[in-house]
């Protein structure tokens, strides 16, 4: 899927309401996000905003916010729902970006994109020389991602209509590094990656994907079985849940382009 097409996708769900669409809100993804620094008196630019949520909260925070977004429904909503005076809408995609943050924030957008790499690369040139990039995504070092995989790499059995990308932490220190960025991560979200999150997401995931695929998918509820079974020998540790928050710092030494 090329991005035009995907931009019209985006247009449709925001349009329509994109709690209509997504099985999960994003609101523990936006808690990660402002926990992981202190935002007073910073120039914050949030790529792929979305109807706001997490700019809003950055704003509340002392942060003074622009959030983009290529999807001009999605800033329309943003602007309805979220006034504050350091808060800004502008409807924009990462390449027609400009300026310098203190801070660049990309929540679940990377795994959309076409190029990660290039995407952190444009990220990294909108960031301060001692600037901070936070990037989240699904993670796929779990039960969950595993499982996925399988079927994707296997069967070709589709995760979702938008995702390009199915990303563990090595890959983005992988880009990281081939864009002068330093990389340190975490992940949470444990109940999507092996608890009933993940029995929830999969059963409608995965009942949708094996009938567009035109594959059988009455024995599903049989792995969902399985999986529950599993899960309970499973801990949460620092790798496997199903989101991961990247926090990425220019290095120094890299000769910026």
């Amino acid at each position: 899927m090329d991005n035009l097409a995907l931009k019209s996708i985006y247009e449709q769900v925001y349009s329509q309401g994109k709690e209509n669409f997504f099985t999960f809100s994003t609101a523990d993804v936006s808690q990660e996000v402002l926990r992981e620094m202190d935002w007073a008196d910073k120039t914050v630019l949030e790529v792929g905003c979305g109807t706001g949520e997490t700019a809003y909260l950055i704003a509340l925070a002392g942060g003074h916010v622009l959030g983009i977004d290529y999807a001009a429904s999605a800033i329309d909503e943003a602007k309805h729902r979220h006034q504050h005076p350091n808060l800004n809408f502008e409807t924009r995609g990462l390449e027609e970006a400009a300026g310098v943050y203190d801070v660049v924030v990309m929540q679940e957008v990377i795994e959309h994109t076409d190029d990660p790499m290039a995407a952190l690369a444009l990220l990294r040139k909108l960031a301060k020389p001692d600037g901070h990039i936070i990037v989240t995504c699904p993670s796929f070092v779990n039960l969950r991602g595993i499982v996925w995989m399988t079927l994707q790499t296997l069967l070709q059995v589709p995760m979702s209509l938008t995702d390009k990308h199915f990303i563990i932490p090595t890959n983005v220190e992988a880009w990281a590094a081939q864009v002068g960025l330093s990389c340190r991560w975490r992940t949470f979200r444990y109940s999507q990656a092996h608890g009933e999150d993940m029995i929830t997401d999969m059963r409608k995931r995965l009942t949708n994907a094996l009938r567009d695929a035109k594959l059988d998918n009455t024995r599903v509820e049989l792995l969902l079985d399985w999986l529950k079974q599993v899960s309970t020998f499973l801990d949460d540790t620092d790798y496997n849940g199903a989101k991961a928050l990247y926090h990425l710092t220019p290095i120094a030494s890299w000769i910026r382009s």
